[in-house]
């Protein structure tokens, strides 16, 4: 699924959803991205993946530092039932972005700069807590 300032992907196999952003959003970019996202759940669990079980990979490292609002409309309408995920994955350019995603503080989010950490930890012990 593509638009102009995100893609995303299905990886049922792994209850892997990867997703990513770029550039600059707008609250009529987070509303196409919520509705993306919830279709993109939807096949999951069709896939038979379990509600619970599922992994979000967020590439943000062609992100633009977004403005206040758009950050809380963002959090506002990704922190309901069914499409918080069970670990978000985010992976970042760089730590210096680090300090805007924890202004979002999703729950359980893990932070990484290495795409295959962010790939392989899902399936580690510590992901398991």
């Amino acid at each position: 699924m593509h638009a102009d300032h995100f893609d995303i992907t299905i990886d049922a196999g792994r209850s892997l959803l990867p997703v990513t952003m770029r550039g600059q959003r707008t609250t009529e970019t987070v509303d196409r991205y919520e509705q993306t996202v919830g279709v993109a759940v939807a096949r999951l669990l069709s896939a038979g993946c379990r509600c619970g079980n599922l992994f979000v990979l967020a590439d943000v490292r062609e992100l633009n530092a977004q403005s206040q609002n758009v950050i809380a409309d963002f959090k506002t309408r990704m922190h309901y039932e069914g499409l918080l995920p069970r670990r978000p994955l985010t992976q970042l350019s760089s730590t210096s972005f680090n300090r805007q995603l924890q202004r979002i503080a999703i729950p359980n989010q893990r932070l990484f700069v290495d795409e295959s950490d962010a790939i392989s930890w899902p399936l580690s012990e510590e992901a398991e807590t």
